[in-house]
């Protein structure tokens, strides 16, 4: 009974660090991107940085700019507003 209290005790953990920044980064970089809640879909991380001519830091800073105005929204959301905004700058 204690180990089962144990595996949940660190699933629990888990699951909350993968919701913090930190933790997205951490599971960005072992592969597991989509399995965080709320995550931005690879196509959506993919085409921003195409929208940025192939600039990943040029999309961070954008999503992290959307991310600083809009600090209750998923990363999903900020993902697509930079997207949109990218896209309203090409087309100006």
């Amino acid at each position: 009974m204690d180990l089962l209290w144990l595996l949940v005790s660190i699933a629990a953990l888990v699951v909350v660090f993968a919701t913090t920044r930190k933790g997205r980064d951490v599971m960005k970089r072992i592969g597991l991107r989509d399995r965080v809640p709320g995550a931005a879909p690879k196509d959506d991380v993919a085409y921003l940085v195409s929208l940025c001519d192939g600039d990943r830091a040029e999309a961070e800073r954008r999503v992290d700019a959307e991310r600083e105005r809009f600090p209750d929204l998923t990363e999903a959301e900020h993902y697509r507003r930079a997207i949109r905004k990218g896209m309203a700058e090409r087309n100006a």
